[in-house]
């Protein structure tokens, strides 16, 4: 009877340890010195991946120079095929002032990198803007 009440907490801080996704951290960038976040990616039960990303301190895209419209969320998934995963809307709460911007996408494979651009448009099929934040390769 006591080596279950030894084995069950061993078992579910594996479960937990093997059931987290790793952060992968953008790169500083000095167009937006102040922002920083990360993506995780993980395989969803139907075999997609889903994207997750949370960014702090993101500038309101109108503030840059040159302003731009909006910050688009893109995962490059190898061979030059880039998809848009979106658009990151920062915002402040009223508990903090900081900028905070998350977004949450699904991808088909595996995505190599996440990176962020500025853009003028909301529409673009294709990152034209630049580079704001960026994972490393994986």
């Amino acid at each position: 009877m006591k080596t279950t009440y030894v084995f069950l907490p061993v078992v579910l801080i594996l479960l937990m340890l093997g059931s987290c996704t790793p952060k992968i951290n953008f790169v500083a960038s000095s167009k937006v010195p102040a922002a920083t976040g990360y993506a995780k990616i993980k395989k969803d039960k139907n075999g997609n991946y889903v994207v997750n990303v949370e960014v702090l301190n993101l500038a309101p895209p109108e503030r840059l120079t040159p302003p731009q419209q909006a910050y688009i969320v893109w995962a490059e998934l190898g061979q030059n095929n880039v998809k848009k995963l979106g658009l990151l809307k920062p915002s402040s709460t009223m508990i903090s002032k900081a900028l905070k911007a998350s977004l949450s996408a699904p991808a088909a494979s595996e995505p190599v990198r996440v990176f962020i651009t500025a853009e003028r448009d909301t529409e673009v099929q294709y990152p034209v803007g630049d580079e704001i934040l960026v994972t490393a390769r994986r």
